[in-house]
């Protein structure tokens, strides 16, 4: 849904102070991410913002419609975060650019942490009040952000060492696997951290371990021999 559709929608919402904004929504987004969607009491979301509940409806409607203002609200923040912190990224190798990405990936979740469990909640599982509306959310958004954009702007394939190539490597298949390897790895430590086996805020050795082994396994089965 484009800012300019959500702002018309949410009309409003989007006038209140920024300050009011931002609570009703980190309140929300908590609340929401405590319970699940079915146990989310607006109730208890006005109770800590400081509204009535007949307010929060004024804005928004019904739970169902704060729930995907969020979604939509939390999908936009974290994708403008992770290209603002993309663009700093500088490396002139392929390998070295995709452990910058993932770093890059794990202090934008650190800093947002309420904001992508959420995120990854509502992707994951949505809940069956707006799965229509999630499954359309969901399309849009991979649309957006299919391979080409990755091609271009993530893993660019200028930095893979072609002349290095074995003759029997494509540039495609080392992408192709080098993005395979980096999604399981970030779901596995996504699922470590919501059973609590994992620090996403302060230990991200592991993952970052686990992930060097990967690239070298990929690095040196796909260059010549010198």
């Amino acid at each position: 849904m484009k800012k300019l559709e959500v702002f018309k929608l949410y009309s409003a919402f989007e006038k209140q102070p920024q300050e009011k904004k931002d609570l009703i929504i980190k309140v929300s987004i908590e609340e929401f991410v405590k319970n699940g969607y079915e146990k989310t009491s607006t109730d208890v979301i006005t109770r800590r913002a400081g509204i009535s509940k007949g307010i929060l409806f004024h804005y928004f409607k019904s739970k169902k419609n704060l729930y995907l203002y969020l979604v939509n609200y939390v999908k936009d923040l974290l994708t403008e975060k992770t290209m603002e912190a993309l663009k700093q990224i500088k490396a002139d190798d392929f390998f070295e650019r995709v452990k910058k990405i993932v770093l890059m990936k794990q202090k934008v979740t650190a800093q947002y942490l309420q904001e992508t469990q959420f995120i990854a909640q509502a992707f994951t599982n949505p809940p069956v009040a707006v799965k229509k509306e999630m499954e359309e959310i969901i399309k849009k958004h991979y649309e957006t952000y299919q391979e080409d954009f990755m091609l271009e702007h993530v893993y660019i394939k200028d930095l893979i060492q072609t002349e290095k190539l074995r003759d029997d490597i494509s540039v495609d298949t080392v992408i192709s696997m080098t993005m395979f390897i980096v999604e399981q790895l970030t779901n596995k430590y996504l699922a470590l951290y919501k059973n609590k086996q994992f620090d996403i805020m302060n230990n991200t050795e592991s993952l970052i371990r686990e992930l060097n082994d990967y690239l070298k396994i990929v690095k040196y089965g796909i260059y010549k021999r010198e």
